[in-house]
């Protein structure tokens, strides 16, 4: 199917159902204008708001969603935010700092950060997904938010494509880096528990390696009787340390709904 019989397909949430979205055209200069970033080739954009239910259910090519740009974005986002946040905070261990990213490029933070930039109201659906609230959906608004900042840094540029990243992320950001979250993971992740009425985890010592000036401790955290996720250090906290960081991060990635 062509290109432009899928976008007729589009149903859009705020522009009506028969709008189709271009990067050039009234909708895309009102999104360029939403996220402060002018495109020189606005096909980028079109494609960083393509969700993959549009292609596949118009039977176009599966790479012409935004999958590859949010592949790309998502290690760029998370590069940035964890320079600036060993910029801000030079007391902070790597644990800490492994925290304190996880915190703010968590999936609901960035679907947080999407749905303020409004990003819901230009997402390009199948009919299915669009039906299904596609549009407001977790996943797909930090997918297509990492998308987003993979085609603002092939657009742009290294420089300008860091400096989106950390407007569109601030809140994000500095609320990572606030007194608040100065708690080790182990103590955020049995708030995060707690606050769910889940039962909390339990650290298991599962090995270690090497020489005992030098070994290397591998712990497993359990969470209702099963593995969630492992952490190596050279002491059994820092370990477990990791291990609580990796379970944060798998309980707070965005659900499909």
């Amino acid at each position: 199917m062509a290109p432009g019989r899928i976008r007729r397909q589009i149903v859009r949430h705020r522009l009506g159902s028969s709008s189709n979205f271009s990067g050039t055209g009234s909708a895309g200069d009102s999104f360029q204008s939403r996220i402060g970033v002018t495109f020189s080739n606005p096909a980028l954009l079109e494609q960083a708001l393509t969700h993959a239910s549009l292609p596949n259910e118009g039977g176009g090519d599966p790479n012409s969603s935004n999958e590859r740009l949010e592949f790309l974005g998502d290690a760029f986002l998370g590069l940035v935010v964890a320079r600036q946040l060993y910029s801000d905070l030079p007391a902070s261990d790597e644990g800490g700092l492994t925290a304190r990213r996880s915190l703010a490029v968590r999936g609901e933070a960035l679907a947080d950060a999407a749905r303020r930039l409004g990003i819901g109201d230009y997402l390009l659906l199948g009919r299915g997904e669009r039906a299904s609230g596609g549009a407001n959906k977790s996943r797909n608004l930090a997918g297509a938010l990492e998308s987003i900042v993979g085609a603002v840094l092939i657009d742009q540029g290294h420089e300008a494509a860091e400096q989106f990243v950390l407007r569109i992320l601030d809140d994000e950001i500095s609320n990572a880096s606030s007194v608040e979250s100065m708690k080790d993971p182990k103590s955020l992740l049995q708030e995060f528990l707690q606050a769910s009425g889940s039962p909390l985890p339990e650290y298991r010592v599962a090995g270690s390696d090497g020489p005992d000036e030098a070994k290397i401790w591998r712990i497993d955290a359990w969470l209702n009787g099963e593995i969630v996720a492992s952490g190596e250090g050279r002491r059994k906290l820092d370990a477990e340390r990791q291990a609580a960081t990796k379970v944060l991060e798998i309980l707070t990635a965005p659900s499909s709904e």
